[in-house]
């Protein structure tokens, strides 16, 4: 396949997977809210409407960036414009209250664990948009591939690095099959039989993002026992973590735009 038709195919595949993945969590919210599960009145439901929105503004923006992206790194890795300092804490807790109610729905229990404190913060410079679909796509496919027991995110310190955690005890991945987990459409042999509806994208789309910020994406599991995937955000003296100057500037050179001064 001709490079074009190949970059054109990932890119728009990425759009409809993650899409599907929000449209689909809010099926299920709305759902929920309709049987009374969050209540009768607006006060009550004020909350579940908010990450609804939060939600609905995710894909608005992910179709705006498709629109306007000019390479793959641009749609899936980092968008140059889109770089900004944000809380991981306040990121990840937005996924979990996002992945909330699909655990609930698939009679799983979804964790949430966070320190009282961090050794160096938790601020993080990145495209947030994108570490969003990392963790995202990383929670929604041990979800996915948990069908009894628990699935955790956690945010931990590594020595100084600041490292997230998604973990669950779901069918596993054999070991000849995870040098290939993160390759565009491809699916394991239990995952076709667990759900034939995948794309293969999920864990693409993680690793593009990780590697275009510079942080390092790990997988370690066990053949029914579970699987948990590692990102490591290095830490760097005296700067958030995630992509410092030097990075953003092989960014915007990468995509033509001047350096930041």
């Amino acid at each position: 396949m001709p490079q074009k038709e190949l970059r054109d195919k990932i890119n728009i595949s990425a759009l409809v997977h993650d899409v599907s993945n929000a449209v689909v969590n809010e099926s299920i919210v709305l759902k929920q809210m309709i049987d009374g599960e969050y209540g009768s009145t607006l006060q009550e439901i004020k909350a579940i409407l908010g990450s609804l929105w939060q939600t609905n503004n995710r894909v608005i923006q992910l179709i705006d960036m498709y629109r306007s992206a000019r390479s793959i790194d641009r749609f899936i890795g980092v968008n140059p414009s889109g770089i900004g300092e944000f809380d991981i804490c306040d990121l990840l807790n937005n996924v979990y209250q996002e992945y909330l109610p699909l655990a609930k729905s698939n009679g799983l229990k979804l964790h949430s664990e966070m320190c009282e404190e961090y050794k160096y913060g938790t601020k993080v410079n990145g495209d947030a948009i994108h570490i969003y679909r990392m963790i995202s796509n990383l929670v929604k496919n041990a979800l996915q591939y948990t069908k009894t027991g628990d699935v955790f995110l956690k945010l931990v310190n590594q020595g100084n690095d600041l490292t997230v955690l998604i973990e669950d005890t779901g069918i596993g991945i054999k070991s000849e099959e995870l040098a290939n987990i993160f390759l565009p459409f491809y699916r394991t042999e239990a995952s076709t039989n667990v759900d034939s509806s995948g794309s293969g994208l999920g864990l693409y789309i993680a690793l593009m993002v990780a590697s275009s910020h510079g942080l390092r994406l790990s997988v370690d599991s066990i053949v029914g026992k579970g699987t948990t995937f590692t990102v490591i955000f290095s830490y760097k003296k005296d700067k958030p973590y995630g992509l410092d100057d030097t990075m953003f500037i092989k960014i915007g050179q990468a995509h033509g735009l001047p350096g930041r001064h």
